[in-house]
């Protein structure tokens, strides 16, 4: 297991370089270039997420199938190859047919994403099987610390490559995402080496039946009404933040890839601590402390201007950074470890898939809804308002609606919200006085 395990986090870390290569503030100014407004930015966030969906086609196939390694190397290379066509292929359309090109990149991105989400419950289901679950929280906390020291080095990386050049995007996205191809392509050959357990096959299932296991679940069925609530609060706002940061505040590409690092610091910083506490505590308590404090970046977006949000955000996105990790190692925890081992595909294609779905309509409407309102301005306390402001009330709004929706989550045997937020108070203050020395070294 062990071999296995550290080729599952070397390969987490490329992974980590193919997500800033695709994903960082040069992407959105890259499609910018190619003259993608709001809406476009919506479809261009949403179409994929709506693509989640394959998940449940992914679910009812891997019920059938005696492995799961093949389908998912094949379906995530060619998934991150077809990023290439969306680098390049828009240079070839300009010149024929440049009404198509925003059109033919979101279709790039939908099979892209349609591939990739096909084979998640593949790969969900081969590490459930893998790793033990009594180190699950742990294993994962580790994995995530490691994935986003990654991301953050990828981002200073990139960081000093924007500074340097000044060349535009439709120059600087190519080559990132080159890159990132190649990083991501790795990163899958290394499981060709991973331990598969034998898959738990089902050849008489009843694919309708099963994909509705997890609602008649009298525990799980809770989970899965919060995600999707959640993943429509949050994808909402998610899905403009660095288009904001860059149309809006006029921040620079360079600075504005040096702020998105201090996300990947908080995550990394925050990984272990979540996942020790999601093995004493559970997953529950874990779930419900960061979605209550999650709204806090939706509120320092709505006070960011031109002249804080050099300092203002770096330090919100350390402990927004650390709130998504916790959420992150809670929420695959409880996902893994509530499902049955005979149909786990369909109560992960239930969280993943469906929950993401709600995220992609949500992309949609809000940048339609930005669309529609971009004339749109008021004035509040001396302050300028726009519409993005509108887009930031109504996503705080929802997650604050959000929080008794994780509250009804069920978890038989995890503590209480209050110790948890106990075991945090005596943990870090005997860690901090340490720092950087003791600041990760456990306690017996």
């Amino acid at each position: 297991m062990r071999p296995s395990l550290r080729r599952m986090v070397v390969g987490g870390c490329l992974a980590m370089v193919y997500m800033v290569g695709i994903g960082s503030p040069a992407t959105t100014e890259f499609f910018r270039a190619m003259g993608a407004d709001e809406f476009y930015f919506g479809m261009i966030t949403g179409v994929p997420l709506i693509m989640l969906l394959m998940q449940f086609a992914g679910a009812a196939t891997m019920n059938r199938a005696s492995r799961r390694k093949g389908v998912f190397i094949v379906c995530l290379i060619l998934c991150r190859l077809l990023y290439l066509g969306v680098a390049f292929l828009p240079f070839l359309l300009r010149q024929c047919a440049p009404a198509i090109v925003l059109p033919v990149i979101v279709a790039l991105l939908a099979v892209s994403a349609a591939t990739h989400n096909f084979a998640v419950p593949f790969w969900f289901s081969w590490m459930a099987d893998l790793i033990p679950r009594r180190i699950l929280n742990r294993i994962w906390g580790w994995r995530q610390r490691a994935m986003h020291l990654s991301w953050t080095a990828a981002n200073l990386l990139a960081t000093v490559f924007l500074y340097w050049v000044d060349w535009p995007a439709t120059v600087t996205f190519p080559i990132l995402a080159t890159i990132a191809v190649a990083a991501g392509v790795v990163d899958i050959l290394l499981f060709i080496n991973v331990f598969e357990p034998k898959n738990h096959k089902r050849p008489d299932s009843r694919p309708i039946s099963d994909l509705l296991a997890p609602l008649r679940h009298p525990d799980f069925r809770y989970f899965v009404s919060f995600s999707c609530a959640w993943s429509f609060a949050t994808m909402a706002a998610a899905a403009f933040m660095q288009l904001y940061i860059l149309k809006m505040l006029h921040v620079p590409l360079w600075k504005a890839t040096l702020i998105w690092c201090m996300h990947g610091v908080g995550m990394a910083l925050g990984s272990g601590m979540w996942g020790r506490l999601a093995d004493r505590h559970g997953q529950r308590p874990v779930i419900v402390l960061c979605v209550a404090l999650k709204p806090m970046i939706v509120i320092v977006f709505f006070l960011l201007t031109p002249n804080n949000v050099a300092w203002l955000l770096p330090l919100a996105f350390v402990p927004d950074g650390i709130l998504n990790a916790g959420y992150g190692i809670a929420a695959n925890g409880y996902m893994l470890s509530l499902a049955p081992r005979a149909n786990r595909s369909s109560f992960i294609a239930a969280i993943t898939g469906l929950a993401g779905m709600f995220g992609g309509m949500a992309a949609m409407l809000a940048g339609a809804l930005l669309t529609r309102t971009q004339a749109w301005e008021s004035e509040m306390f001396g302050r300028e308002l726009n519409h993005y402001h509108l887009l930031f009330i109504a996503s705080l709004a929802m997650r604050l609606v959000c929080l008794p929706l994780a509250r009804a989550i069920r978890e038989p045997g995890s503590s209480r919200s209050f110790r948890l937020v106990g075991a945090i108070l005596d943990d870090w203050p005997h860690r901090l006085p340490r720092f950087p020395v003791g600041l990760y070294r456990r306690r017996d």
